[in-house]
């Protein structure tokens, strides 16, 4: 009995595990779901405080890759949190629309918006990074092809070289 119900809670745990992202606690993490706890945070700190202080209190590192775009302190665990460019671009978009709450006042507002344009910062030069290579890569793509149908059209044209030529007078 005792065997069973280990089982079973070791394949309840692997169920779990497989519906969303684990972090490196072992929480399951969905998209979408550290951003709303970044807006969360930020919001709570900027009720208190300004954008110099709390910014200065919640982001630990810029590293600005696209797997560490910036990390952010929890202000419960005071672990760091790094933040990948789409989770990033959600947060951004998150604070942008929560500094229009007009539940907010005016300061705070301020503050969430501060957040949103620095973190904008950091994920534009990644995102215009990200169009200049995607454009590259088209580029390079439409030239190989055109010189692949190149090759094939010179190999389906006859040559000179290997024409049979017919025997002449001897």
């Amino acid at each position: 009995m005792v065997l069973l119900l280990l089982l079973t809670g070791c394949h309840a745990k692997n169920k779990v595990g497989e519906s969303g992202l684990s972090d490196q606690d072992g929480r399951v993490s969905t998209p979408g779901k550290m951003a709303a706890l970044g807006k969360d945070t930020i919001t709570t700190e900027c009720e208190h405080e300004s954008y110099a202080n709390a910014s200065k209190g919640l982001i630990v590192e810029e590293a600005g890759l696209h797997v560490d775009v910036f990390s952010l302190r929890d202000r419960d665990s005071l672990t760091a949190t790094a933040y990948t460019l789409d989770e990033a671009l959600r947060l951004e978009e998150l604070l942008r629309g929560e500094a229009k709450v007009s539940g907010h006042s005016a300061e705070q507002a301020a503050c969430i918006d501060a957040f949103a344009q620095h973190f904008g910062t950091l994920t534009d030069a990644l995102v215009q990074a990200d169009k200049v290579q995607r454009e590259l890569d088209i580029s390079a793509f439409k030239e190989a092809t055109k010189e692949a149908e190149a090759e094939d059209q010179f190999e389906k044209q006859p040559h000179k070289s290997e024409q049979p030529t017919a025997p002449g007078p001897r």
